[in-house]
């Protein structure tokens, strides 16, 4: 089988002593994608896994490795236990339970490829994704070409996973617990998001420092309870759509399903909903509220005094805001707590879905 795939630009590039593919790895944290596919990782370094390991939550990852020392077949005991030694390093090094990342990981026994890249910059080449390969006289190219890309993506990396070995047994669970990290990391996301928004930045002598300030940011925070709202529904959805599967593949639910039920996402969302304190504080109008004033009691105003009267109603609005805020601090504050109490049970949901190491990848 061979396939060929036109690039319209590329730069062929030899290192030694360096990576040939550090473009790609100073790109990591401008993307929402990565994929690997090496022949090797580093058995006793780190450093490149910590690339990985450094990444922001919502950042998708797939890494195909081959195993070293891991053969169809052993002639001798001796052979056999260092194949063992080497699938559990690999195992280890590669759980995707170790990583914040949406990291998935696949063995394919028959790779001696090399692909490092994200969805702006792409390495093809023979350096291994491990931190031996940069004392090796590596060569291959670099390309920037979105299409090429885009090809390999929707092309050559759906292939590689068919014949490829999953890290955990069951592609389904997998796959749920692929997509609730995702919207898990979404939901952490928006709970920070939503304290930032009831927070300003302040400046003493070039010393920067954070302030609770609901007053000038209820736009901010109208918009993250919105988005808020958006995560919660799809944060259920999953939640639900987990334990469906569980039932109907006959995996035991108690655990989860009580985990669940615990979920108290509605007390949450009545915290700001319609004629609320926090509702009432991010929908107050300063200007609507001084000219209601106005019409109020202009009327009874000597004429004389209108224009001091007038300028004394944006005072008097003001006022009213800072009530509505005090107000509004206590809800505010609980609300972060049930935030945070909600964090803790998305957690223990993800800890509790259940996985086991696919037995096709320790033949020994």
């Amino acid at each position: 089988m061979i396939n060929r795939f036109p690039i319209k630009e590329a730069e062929f590039i030899i290192s030694k002593d360096e990576l040939g593919y550090q473009e790609v790895l100073d790109d990591f944290n401008n993307t929402d994608y990565i994929f690997i596919l090496t022949y090797n990782i580093s058995k006793n370094n780190i450093e490149l896994l910590n690339y990985l390991a450094n990444l922001d939550k919502s950042t998708t990852v797939d890494i195909i490795t081959n195993i070293p020392n891991r053969f169809e077949s052993y002639y001798n005991q001796y052979v056999r236990n260092r194949a063992k030694d080497t699938v559990r390093v690999y195992l280890n090094k590669l759980d995707p339970k170790k990583f914040d990342s949406v990291l998935s990981t696949y063995f394919n026994f028959e790779n001696h490829a090399k692909i490092v890249m994200t969805k702006n910059v792409v390495y093809i080449g023979s350096s291994n994704f491990s931190d031996e390969s940069r004392k090796n006289v590596e060569c291959g190219i670099i390309t920037r070409d979105i299409d090429f890309i885009k090809t390999i993506r929707n092309e050559i990396i759906p292939y590689l996973k068919i014949e490829s070995e999953q890290y955990y047994s069951n592609d389904l669970i997998n796959s749920l617990q692929i997509e609730y990290k995702f919207i898990y990391y979404k939901l952490i996301g928006m709970i920070e998001e939503v304290r930032l928004s009831c927070h300003s930045i302040g400046d003493h002598q070039g010393r920067f420092f954070e302030y609770f300030d609901l007053i000038n940011n209820t736009d901010y925070i109208e918009t993250s309870l919105d988005r808020l709202s958006e995560v919660f529904e799809e944060f259920e959805n999953i939640c639900e759509q987990i334990v469906e599967e569980m039932v109907e593949m006959g995996i035991e639910t108690k655990s989860i399903e009580k985990l669940v039920e615990d979920l108290d996402i509605e007390s949450i969302q009545m915290m700001y909903s319609d004629d609320t304190n926090i509702f009432n504080l991010i929908n107050f109008d300063n200007q609507d509220y001084a000219m209601d004033y106005i019409n109020e009691y202009e009327i009874n105003v000597d004429p004389d005094e209108v224009d001091e009267f007038r300028n004394s109603a944006s005072q008097v609005a003001y006022e009213k805001e800072c009530e509505l805020e005090e107000i509004a601090k206590t809800d505010v504050l609980t609300l972060f707590d049930k935030l945070n109490e909600l964090k803790q049970q998305a957690e223990y949901i993800l800890n509790n879905i259940p996985s086991s190491i696919n037995k096709q990848i320790d033949n020994t």
